[in-house]
């Protein structure tokens, strides 16, 4: 992603608080493609003086509504330095005043046509399907405890609910599985590696993200027959690609196979009952897409007004870059190689051999070829007491065995590293960075400041001294 795209979305996410048009949470999903018309109307509503309700902070251009109670969730979502420490007069009004300019922001880009990315698309067809596939399992398995209860049995959790609403539901679809697929797709399955606490997180994540090996002629193979269609392995794998890795469960068995088609077959049900019951359309799940959809529509809004038109070419960075040289200056560091040991014997065996240089250099020679992450650098700055404390010992002591979570801890100081200041080339994505978000923030309250000056903004002054006073119950950092 580039500098310029990823600010437009940060800024973007810095205003949007959620969808406040009367009305707009409660659309169809299904009625806006990536590509979508949008109904145009006067920036310069006429003004009314009508009163306001109580529920009612603020309007934008006569029909964008920022309600007590969105102003509630926003505030209990948003933490400081974001928004105020407390709910002061001057504080709520400041919080406010964020609300309206999402407000002015989304009807910017609302009265024009946008073209989303294909991950955009992705993403939000991901969560449309996941609301509704939830709101559907969520009826599925109360209408099990129901009937559970009705019959005199005690519910034990929303797991166990899940489980015997979905084998009900192969039990209707009349499922049958092919023993012989599903104890080859197991062996590819178990095939996967490991991750181990050895790894590094990023090495860890890569492990568990890897698919399983099948072969393409295999893919075809029904896995399950049912009532609602043949599941083939490409399905398996499909879903198992869509399944965050962090969450896959470990696949050794055939009857676990036969468990993940299973569930393929009882979402590929609750899919097609949603459609026919229109449960996206519900406005517990119209609203999160609304504001998705809005995000999306901001973010393409915002990067075309400010970040296509920030320069960074390497003078403009240069300039930047000795402005601010003190940024960009590396101050003195100690270096240490760490380790967590599981039991305190071993602990003290690693501490002896910290301890002599020849074979500290050599273990941690060894490390750096395996991968491991022992190392770590530490200044003033980034956290003083450990820095003091390695910086008394001195380079070469060893510091341990101290019990941490886990084992046994054991810290070596390494070197001393000096300060230095870091020239223009080593720190370039540093400096276009920082000077994207500077003057990406700097043309953001120009671009509000215009959207203000042309828009008609109503704030219900006296319901915002009311919530300032007596504050909805529950609502963080109230007086």
């Amino acid at each position: 992603m580039s500098p310029r795209r990823a600010l437009a979305i940060s800024l973007a996410i810095a205003v949007v608080a959620g969808a406040g048009r009367a009305g707009a949470a409660f659309a169809a999903p299904g009625a806006r493609a990536a590509t979508h018309a949008r109904t145009t109307r006067s920036p310069h509503p006429a003004p009314t003086r009508t009163p306001l309700p109580d529920s009612v902070l603020a309007v934008v251009d006569g029909d964008r509504v920022v309600g007590v109670s969105r102003f509630a969730r926003g505030w209990q979502a948003i933490k400081p330095p974001a928004r105020a420490d407390s709910l002061t007069p001057q504080g709520a009004r400041q919080f406010l005043d964020l609300l309206v300019e999402k407000e002015l922001l989304a009807a910017a880009a609302e009265r024009e046509r946008w073209s989303w990315t294909e991950r955009e698309q992705a993403q939000f067809d991901g969560l449309r399907d996941h609301l509704v596939i939830q709101a559907m399992l969520d009826s599925a398995t109360e209408a099990v405890r129901r009937d559970l209860e009705v019959r005199g049995f005690h519910t034990r959790g929303s797991d166990t609910l899940g489980i015997v609403a979905r084998d009900t539901a192969m039990v209707r679809l009349h499922a049958s599985f092919d023993d012989s697929v599903c104890a080859k797709l197991a062996r590819a399955w178990a095939a996967l590696p490991r991750p181990t606490r050895q790894m590094s997180v990023f090495e860890q994540l890569r492990v568990l993200g890897q698919m399983p090996q099948v072969a393409p002629a295999d893919t075809g193979r029904v896995v399950a027959r049912s009532n609602e269609g043949d599941y083939r392995a490409a399905d398996l794998l499909h879903a198992w690609y869509l399944l965050n890795p962090m969450y896959r469960p470990r696949i050794e068995s055939a009857s676990q196979i036969r468990d993940l088609a299973k569930n393929g077959l009882f979402e590929r049900m609750l899919r097609r009952e949603a459609a026919r019951r229109h449960v996206a359309e519900r406005p517990d799940i119209a609203e999160p897409l609304a504001r998705q959809r809005e995000l999306n529509d901001v973010t393409h809004y915002v990067d075309r007004e400010i970040g296509h038109s920030i320069a960074t070419d390497s003078l403009t960075l240069l300039r930047y870059y000795h402005r601010h040289a003190e940024l960009w200056r590396l101050p003195l560091r100690l270096r240490y190689a760490r380790l967590v040991l599981e039991d305190a014997e071993a602990a003290n065996r690693m501490a002896v051999q910290l301890r002599d240089p020849g074979e500290a250099d050599s273990l941690l020679a060894q490390a750096h070829r395996r991968g491991a992450n022992w190392d770590g650098e530490v200044s003033e700055e980034s956290d003083s007491t450990l820095f003091r404390r390695l910086m008394s010992a001195g380079v070469g002591t060893v510091l341990g065995p101290e019990p941490v979570q886990g084992g046994w801890q054991v810290t070596r100081v390494v070197t001393v590293v000096p300060a230095r200041d870091r020239g223009f080339e080593e720190v370039r994505a540093l400096v276009e960075h920082a000077w994207t978000t500077e003057e990406g923030e700097r043309r953001m309250r120009g671009l509000l400041a215009k959207l203000r000056a042309r828009s008609q903004v109503r704030i219900n002054e006296p319901a915002l001294a009311r919530l300032v006073q007596a504050p909805p119950p529950g609502l963080v950092g109230a007086k």
